[in-house]
């Protein structure tokens, strides 16, 4: 399914306003939707590895695309094939993988991989519904005629968009190639549903991801290397490789040039509560989020025409018992022209206002906004006018000054802005009006227009009732309520095991937010996945009670490393 948007920018918004992307009113453009996979497509057949298949035309390579995106909504229905659960019952890994055409042949290649929540229980978002977004402009050059694309699963329904926004990026894609070939062929299934999937031990004795020559472009300006890995299986004594925490690094002609730890924190995970064991740390995802990408740009160690060396190294397996355990991955090497702007500041997403699905967590806030922003031009970015607030309100002007170089990216907290009229009018607008003093060369990304999500209303006496768990779990919470200056009000810690509080709370008209954390991520529920019985523990609970002990919130107790809860009393009507 494939339509053309051909209108002004603002009207564009209005259908992209789901992921928050970045331009300025009146700029007419071309926006090309292509919609192979939708809710109504009809669900893979059984198995747990069965994917979407789904032929792609892909424009011709003679257009301009500023940006590429792929916009994946997954649905828990219970027309899914996968069990009895509207999502599926367990955390499974997939790959997007685009079988392109390449060298007069066809190629895989993974745009991105992704791990389903845990279904039982879950309530997945408005409308039962999540959406994730994958920037892959890089991929541009494979991005064209027809294709096939495997992605997703039989657990949940899923719509799948790729938007073509046109415009000149901030450099062109010459070419993007797989460093290493596919990985050891562990079983049918496997091979057929990843494109890379190595055996640690074969990683560790260095017998697989061997040293490789890449003969770079002479026409390329630039280059980067992406890593997608995700560490997976029970293997050894500490449950290699989903559950250990290992080092990885790239060799570039004899000499090691990066590393980093292929690792993920999930107790503040957006998706919440699921039904198992989601808020634990992995090897390089959690349940319901996607894989880590690691870029490691090299056009500052290599030049154009060289024949490079690249090798990969894990860090040494601690146990040979951990050898089972399996890592998923895909190394890939993008070639680029050179800069096509001098100046050219780009807002790469607003963290804070924002409905986006991946800060639910940190939404609602009145507090400081928060931007990331990426300097895609070739000068050097060190000062920046930020104007922002309501759109209908008060404007705020904040002057950022620093450093910031070709593809630097930075995140901005801004001070709070006038929230007056809020509820009358809730959208808001950061807009990047100068760089170095001057309009930027290309200022259609410098803004953003986003909706504000509202906080909760709340009178101005109530109780916090905390019933604390035991087994010295107790220990492991603190209580806390900020007013609008960030200014801590209520201080509450070192709790009892198995005990019920009563916390009075008086509080004058305005904005607060309440905290409640733990400290080992794993909430005030049943520890029931850290025993072979059904559960072990008392289950906790926190509400706030409002007169004649009325239930004004219940928080799950399943909550991972902290609830936070925005609200006001009273007088936000005239803020």
């Amino acid at each position: 399914m494939i339509f053309l948007i051909k209108q002004n920018l603002y009207s564009v918004l209005i259908i992209l306003a789901f992921f928050n992307f970045i331009f300025s009113s009146g700029v007419p453009t071309d926006t090309l939707v292509i919609n192979p996979i939708t809710f109504d497509s009809p669900s893979p057949g059984s198995g747990w590895n069965i994917q979407y298949k789904a032929k792609v035309s892909f424009p011709d390579n003679n257009f301009s695309w500023s940006k590429i995106l792929m916009v994946q909504t997954l649905k828990c229905d219970s027309s899914t094939k996968a069990d009895e659960y509207d999502c599926g019952a367990w955390d499974y890994i997939w790959d997007a993988t685009l079988i392109a055409k390449k060298d007069n042949g066809f190629e895989k290649f993974k745009l991105g991989s992704f791990v389903t929540p845990y279904g039982k229980r879950l309530k997945l978002g408005k409308n039962n519904s999540w959406t994730w977004i994958y920037n892959i402009t890089d991929y541009a050059p494979i991005l064209n005629g027809d294709s096939e694309i495997l992605i997703g699963n039989n657990q949940e329904l899923l719509d799948l968009k790729f938007l073509f926004i046109s415009g000149t990026p901030y450099r062109e894609v010459l070419d993007v190639k797989n460093i290493f070939p596919p990985g050891t062929k562990l079983d049918h299934s496997l091979n057929d549903m990843y494109q890379s999937v190595y055996r640690y031990s074969a990683l560790a004795a260095d017998s697989v991801l061997q040293p490789t020559e890449i003969i770079l472009r002479e026409d390329a300006y630039g280059f980067k290397i992406k890593s997608i890995i995700s560490g997976h299986g029970h293997a050894g004594p500490n449950y290699c490789c989903e559950w250990t925490n290992k080092w990885h690094a790239l060799w570039i002609n004899g000499k090691e040039e990066f590393r980093w730890n292929v690792w993920k924190d999930c107790g503040y995970n957006p998706i919440y509560p699921q039904g198992g064991t989601w808020p634990y740390d992995r090897a390089g995802w959690c349940p319901g989020t996607r894989v880590d990408e690691y870029s490691f740009e090299i056009s500052d160690i290599v030049a154009p025409g060289d024949t490079i060396l690249i090798d990969y190294e894990i860090e040494p397996m601690a146990d040979n018992r951990e050898g089972a355990g399996t890592y998923i991955m895909a190394n890939q090497i993008f070639s680029y022209g050179p800069p096509n702007f001098n100046s050219n500041i780009e807002i790469i997403e607003v963290i804070r206002p924002t409905s986006e699905d991946k800060y639910s967590r940190i939404n609602p806030s009145l507090y400081k906004p928060k931007i990331l922003v990426k300097n895609s031009g070739s000068d050097l970015v060190r000062n920046m006018r930020i104007s922002y607030g309501l759109v209908d309100g008060k404007k705020s002007v904040y002057r950022w000054k620093g450093s910031l170089f070709f593809l630097d990216e930075i995140e901005i907290n801004l001070p709070a802005p006038d929230w007056k009229g809020l509820l009358k009018n809730n959208e808001f607008f950061i807009n990047i009006d100068a760089v170095n003093g001057r309009k930027d060369h290309f200022a259609n990304n410098n803004i953003v227009k986003t909706s504000v999500p509202i906080p909760e209303q709340l009178p101005p006496v109530f109780t916090v009732v905390l019933k604390t768990n035991n087994l010295g779990r107790s220990i492991e919470n603190k209580l806390r309520i900020l007013d609008h200056s960030e200014s801590i009000v209520i201080n509450k810690k070192n709790f009892k095991d198995d005990k019920v509080y009563r916390i009075p709370i008086k509080l004058n008209p305005g904005y607060y937010e309440f905290s409640f954390t733990d400290s080992l991520q794993n909430g005030i529920d049943h520890l029931w996945w850290k025993s072979n019985k059904d559960s072990i523990g008392t289950r906790g609970q926190l509400r706030f009670l409002g007169e004649y002990d009325s239930i004004l919130v219940d928080f799950t107790p399943d909550f991972g490393e902290k609830i936070r809860f925005p609200f006001y009393i009273e007088s936000l009507n005239n803020r």
